[in-house]
């Protein structure tokens, strides 16, 4: 059974599974707000699946009951069933630190639940239409040029699938890792570089698995086996991409640490890690694409003194931070991690008002120097301060900046 609110016109269509009639009253609500949603509650998972399995919804909304596990599977059959539908958690306050960290990889947001339809309306409509920008045809058609894989990589998968199932130890990690030798080396010489700052040799795969934690070890595999796929060509001379990877290790490192200093919790650190790592794949991918245009773009954008987001986006209607948020998006990476890849030049088209892996991944891009670039193009972001203003962390940018000195030196050091 399910209770229909119904617009006059429309232009979202969002569900909410209300198994016990808590939120009943939102309907009306729904219908006092200024949100044009067709807003139905479902009493029952069934009724809600064979909605979704019909129709095209464009949010839902689950709240958390005390059976986190339940909930999170559920939340996961919703994005099998619609992947591009927007899922939202109320109420997980009372979930325990590993669940709510499984939770954010499954859902675009958490809300407490005390949330109401006003402070949740705005951020919902603008996921929604962040994921209609990343469906548009002219850039799902570019990314099915570009001979990007219909799905992550086979050991992140397998890496994703150990992490779910709360059963893996040390030994079946690692033994899934070392199905690649050359992924097992590269993150052996990340884990030893001084971009880690170990002050001794790790030798051990385990032993670096147990530093690192698995979902850090996931997000270096993901980056290394991405950045055997994107290599560049005999006659590119515009940029290395192996220093664009260590780079991006580096904002990874630094994102992670402004997370912490910020008091975020430990599944923002994780998405801010992981964007970090992969801010600029898009870069990679579209540069290996096609050389010598991409070459003309940083020579543009050299002369014209523009970002090269901008003469990318001139050039082909979207830009590399979008490139990279479309193919992360289709293979269901988490959806902050998405958002942080996609806008962390454009901070300040996000709606929302608090710290994110966003605004980490955001600080920590502005603040380091960008790769040597032939022509001295600056493919780093400039620090958007009306950004930092709107998430009210503006105070916290001295102290950021502090941090972040200490990685420059490491950088300039090993780049």
């Amino acid at each position: 059974m399910s209770t229909v609110t119904n617009s006059s016109s429309h232009s979202f269509k969002v569900a909410m599974l209300d198994v016990d009639s808590s939120y009943a009253n939102w309907s009306g609500d729904v219908n006092k707000s200024d949100f044009c949603w067709e807003f139905i509650r479902f009493d029952s998972k069934e009724s809600l699946f064979l909605l979704l399995e019909q129709q095209v919804c464009d949010a839902v909304i689950v709240p958390c009951s005390m059976r986190a596990q339940v909930d999170i599977e559920l939340m996961s059959k919703i994005s099998r069933t619609q992947p591009n539908t927007i899922r939202i958690f109320l109420g997980a306050e009372f979930w325990n630190a590993a669940q709510k960290v499984k939770a954010a990889e499954i859902a675009h947001r958490i809300y407490p639940s005390t949330a109401t339809i006003e402070e949740m309306g705005e951020s919902i409509e603008y996921q929604v239409k962040l994921i209609k920008l990343l469906n548009r045809s002219s850039l799902q058609s570019y990314i099915g040029t570009v001979g990007c894989l219909p799905s992550p990589p086979r050991l992140y998968r397998q890496l994703t699938d150990a992490v779910d199932s709360d059963m893996a130890d040390l030994t079946e990690i690692s033994g899934i890792v070392e199905q690649d030798p050359a992924v097992v080396a590269q993150i052996m010489r990340q884990v030893n570089s001084a971009f880690f700052g170990f002050n001794r040799e790790i030798s051990d795969l385990k032993e670096a698995i147990s530093i690192l934690g698995v979902r850090n070890l996931r997000s270096l595999v993901l980056s290394s086996q991405l950045s055997q796929q994107f290599q560049e060509g005999r006659d590119w001379s515009e940029f290395s991409f192996e220093q664009i990877g260590k780079r991006s290790l580096l904002v990874a490192r630094l994102a992670q640490a402004i997370c912490r200093r910020a008091g975020a919790n430990k599944a923002t650190q994780d998405q801010a890690f992981l964007a970090g790592l992969l801010h600029d794949l898009g870069i990679l991918i579209m540069a290996s694409h096609d050389p010598e245009q991409y070459k003309k773009l940083l020579n543009y954008a050299v002369k014209k003194q523009k970002p090269i987001y901008l003469v990318e986006k001139a050039a082909f209607g979207f830009f590399h931070g979008e490139v990279a948020g479309a193919l992360l998006a289709l293979w269901n990476l988490p959806p902050q991690v998405v958002e942080a890849v996609m806008l962390h030049h454009v901070p300040h088209l996000a709606k929302g008002h608090e710290f994110s892996a966003l605004t980490a991944v955001h600080v920590a891009d502005a603040m380091l120097p960008s790769v040597n670039v032939e022509g001295e193009c600056d493919l780093a972001s400039s620090l958007s301060l009306r950004y930092l203003d709107q998430v009210g962390v503006m105070d916290e940018v001295p102290q950021w900046r502090i941090v972040a000195n200490e990685y420059r030196v490491r950088m300039v050091s090993n780049l």
